[in-house]
């Protein structure tokens, strides 16, 4: 099958994106306020780091994703770790580096007969452009060269059938990351999902623009952003995750749920899923690598969190989670892999934003799960 290559998006990036709901100066997040987090060295940022890594070269990621696969059922995504490349070299270099593990996956895909669960691929975006969006024209051609690298990507994908998911990052990049994705989408290239990150104000706006057959990937979002453009608290930011998951699925978008919270999980089911009817081929849960949810994740997979649903349910509600129970949900797992070099920055920005994590890190040391 091919598909028509798109025009480039006419707006890849605006000078009012940069200041959304704002008359002050956004500040990046590069040059936010160091924290304690910030000093630590990177030999100890990758120690406390290790278990949410699927390790440092794709043979690993992929080794891994087969055995989390063969012992529990859960799929994955293949993410290499890598951001905000400077030149031109590196961009190409992240080209060629992906469409290698593009090969990789095809040669080692797991061995589902379902579509959903077979290995996909993530990439960022700013690992294709030698500079983050702003006006004028330097960015632009820079933007443009990114799109055309992120093209090439994904229709290399497309060809050998495999999946991939354009990610979001920090909110300088969110009108490049979804222009992209839609244009892409628009040309055909139906192996391409996207992210969504509930915590920017923007994006009650964006999910309007998702239509029947498009991936999401909902999340409350890791970057730290100003006040000025996105929530701030983090209840409020799973209240929307789920509020927007509904939107999506009236639409008929396919939703994946990346959160660790029980009871945002909770709220997807019995606010999305149930209500709506969904089916287990219209959704699925992501996790990452190393965070202890083993028992929720295992019930998931196999059934028996819908099946315990179903007890204090009633009518439909209860004939909907029992035939959930029969099929199980798709868990797939986040695996991002890379040298300390590239990793620690990822590493670094995970522990900052979410220092329970180092909690998480103790409990598989020890054996422990949740």
């Amino acid at each position: 099958m091919t598909v028509k290559l798109p025009v480039r998006p006419e707006k890849l990036v605006s000078g009012s994106d940069l200041h959304l709901h704002t008359t002050q100066p956004v500040t990046p997040a590069a040059n936010q306020k160091k924290s304690l987090f910030d000093t630590i060295p990177l030999p100890l940022v990758m120690f406390l780091a290790k278990p949410y890594l699927a390790g440092q070269t794709s043979a690993d990621a992929i080794r891994k994703a087969h055995e989390i696969y063969q012992s529990r059922k859960f799929t994955g995504t293949l993410d290499i770790l890598g951001e905000d490349a400077t030149t031109v070299e590196d961009c190409e270099r992240y080209v060629t580096t992906y469409m290698s593990l593009v090969d990789e996956v095809t040669a080692n895909q797991l061995h589902a007969t379902n579509r959903r669960e077979r290995l996909t691929i993530s990439f960022k975006p700013s690992m294709f452009s030698t500079m983050p969006p702003a006006p004028g024209k330097e960015s632009e051609k820079a933007l443009e060269a990114a799109f055309d690298r992120i093209n090439k990507i994904v229709d290399y994908a497309f060809q050998r059938g495999v999946d991939m998911t354009l990610e979001a990052e920090d909110h300088r990049w969110t009108n490049f990351h979804l222009e992209s994705y839609f244009a892409l989408h628009k040309a055909g290239y139906k192996n391409l999902g996207t992210v969504i990150q509930s915590r920017m104000f923007r994006t009650e706006k964006d999910i309007a623009r998702f239509e029947e057959g498009m991936r999401v990937r909902m999340v409350i979002g890791i970057y730290q952003e100003p006040a000025s453009i996105a929530h701030t608290e983090k209840p409020i930011m799973k209240e929307l995750a789920v509020r927007y998951s509904r939107e999506l699925a009236h639409q008929g978008v396919y939703l994946e749920l990346a959160s660790h919270d029980t009871k945002c999980v909770d709220n997807f089911v019995n606010k999305v899923v149930l209500p709506l009817k969904l089916k287990s081929s219209q959704f699925e849960f992501q996790f990452l690598l190393g965070v202890p949810r083993a028992k929720l994740q295992d019930s998931l997979v196999n059934g028996s969190y819908f099946s315990e649903l179903s007890i204090g349910l009633s009518g439909d509600d209860e004939k909907h989670a029992l035939m959930l129970a029969q099929t199980g949900a798709i868990v797939r797992m986040y695996l991002p892999y890379g040298k300390d070099k590239v990793a620690g920055p990822y590493c670094r920005r995970r522990l900052k934003n979410n220092p329970n994590m180092i909690a998480y890190g103790i409990k598989n040391v020890l054996g422990l799960q949740s």
